[in-house]
């Protein structure tokens, strides 16, 4: 049934025209495609900004009804050791399809989650099979690909998508799925997903699902994030209350919302900038927010570094 399908797929760009963004990159595939000369390539960039959907068109442009049998396609994170090259992609890349002439292709998703010895495997199977099968790898990190095989392979840097051609798209979804909807509500998403469409898909649906109508209460009870007013309500008490008063504030809110102390300090990064401190002190409080990011991404105590948090706002106050 069309209507249990994830609008993520159901609205999955099909032609070079519905791709939203990355104009660039797009017109230089096309031209590659319509040269015949498609080479190796790597895609990169932040998730859900369409590197996979961008390299299935290509796929199902060069190849037509002959998909399924000229791709081969595998995701990284699955398949990562050496044994899957050895065996699956060698295999695709070694024998001619009965029934297809020309040369095939095998998209190897989340590449940057495959061990390193099965990247250096694959460098050589690209070698080995150039002639008749071309590879595109498809990562978020492009560092955590081995220099051998950027240097065999076309890079195309995939940025955030602008919240413009973002909101275009999820306006033309709500308008199509015929759902009630305001602007605020639009924003709030965008806001949250932050150039990430399809994260901005997927909490679409799920807010028309459960509500009447999408507006910005209803995206963040669906999100489970606090809205501007809580966090409006947070920065007052980092202003004007006791080191206590505010722990005892934030811990709730932190579990009311299930928020993790990373989503908190990107949040205050957004309102640090307005802050009446000298340059010194905001480089000193960025500083030491940045450092409790890294300790909480290390393994540091939730507990320890919400109180390093309050610490940062507190002693700012006593050195005004």
């Amino acid at each position: 049934m069309t209507d249990t399908i994830p609008w993520v797929e159901k609205y999955r760009p099909t032609s070079f025209d519905e791709i939203i963004s990355h104009n660039d990159v797009v017109s230089t595939l096309q031209k590659l495609i319509q040269g015949n000369k498609f080479p190796h390539t790597i895609l990169f960039g932040p998730p859900g900004t369409g590197k996979t959907s961008t390299i299935i068109t290509c796929a199902k442009y060069i190849y037509g009804d002959n998909y399924k049998s000229m791709v081969l396609e595998l995701n990284g994170s699955d398949d990562r050791g050496i044994k899957v090259v050895r065996e699956q992609i060698k295999e695709f890349s070694e024998y001619n399809q009965l029934f297809c002439n020309g040369v095939k292709l095998v998209i190897l998703d989340e590449a940057d989650s495959m061990t390193y010895d099965a990247q250096f495997a694959l460098r050589r199977v690209i070698e080995n099979y150039t002639h008749n099968t071309r590879f595109c790898l498809v990562c978020n990190y492009i560092t955590k690909i081995i220099p051998a095989l950027q240097s065999r392979c076309i890079i195309f840097r995939f940025g955030q998508i602008h919240s413009r051609e973002c909101n275009k798209k999820l306006k033309k979804i709500l308008e199509l799925e015929n759902i009630n909807y305001t602007l605020g509500g639009i924003r709030t998403i965008l806001k949250i997903a932050n150039g990430d469409m399809r994260q901005s898909i997927n909490l679409l649906q799920s807010i028309s699902m459960a509500t009447p109508i999408v507006n910005e209460n209803n995206v963040y009870k669906c999100a489970g994030e606090p809205s501007q007013k809580v966090f409006k309500n947070i920065y007052n008490y980092l202003q004007n209350n006791t080191f206590e008063e505010i722990y005892m504030y934030i811990n709730n809110i932190r579990l009311s919302y299930g928020l993790s102390l990373v989503d908190l300090i990107k949040r205050l990064n957004n309102i640090i900038f307005s802050l009446d401190i000298s340059d010194n002190q905001l480089s000193d409080l960025i500083i030491n927010l940045a450092i409790i990011e890294y300790n909480l991404s290390s393994g540091g105590s939730d507990d320890i570094q919400l109180a390093g948090i309050i610490a940062c706002f507190c002693k700012l106050r006593t050195n005004k």
